[in-house]
């Protein structure tokens, strides 16, 4: 019955600590990530009112670099590629995951794709080391 009892008290500890961190996580989001998110669709109608300048995305990973150094995120309007590369992070392999992206607008080949700066997935906030 003591062993029960400690595994019950154990778990209740990691539930509590798991919370605490996903609350911590929450608390350390970036100002920048805090901001309304574009519509993809928008940016891509309007490539001239968006090209570099700042901007919050938000959607999912619908496709992603093996090595985590590119993504390409959906947000149900239409889809954008990010490339973290230039910035010199990436992130781990969270294919289908909900992703906030703060970077700047640009064009590759006549396309606009993002140059992401911090990347929030899952309440993780991903970005260059400094």
């Amino acid at each position: 019955m003591k062993r029960r009892t400690g595994l019950i008290g154990a778990i209740i500890l990691l539930s509590l600590t798991a919370s605490a961190l996903q609350a911590a996580q929450a608390a350390d989001v970036p100002e920048e990530l805090k901001g309304d998110a574009v519509k993809i669709q928008d940016i891509i109608q309007d490539e001239a009112a968006y090209h570099d300048k700042m901007a919050v995305i938000r959607g999912k990973i619908d496709l992603e670099c093996g090595s985590g150094c590119w993504f390409i995120v959906d947000d149900g309007t239409a889809q954008i590629y990010v490339d973290i590369l230039p910035t010199n992070f990436v992130i781990p392999q969270k294919r289908g995951s909900k992703v906030k992206v703060y970077g700047k607008i640009t064009t590759q080949d006549g396309d606009p794709m993002m140059i992401g700066k911090l990347v929030e997935i899952d309440g993780m906030v991903y970005s260059a080391q400094k």
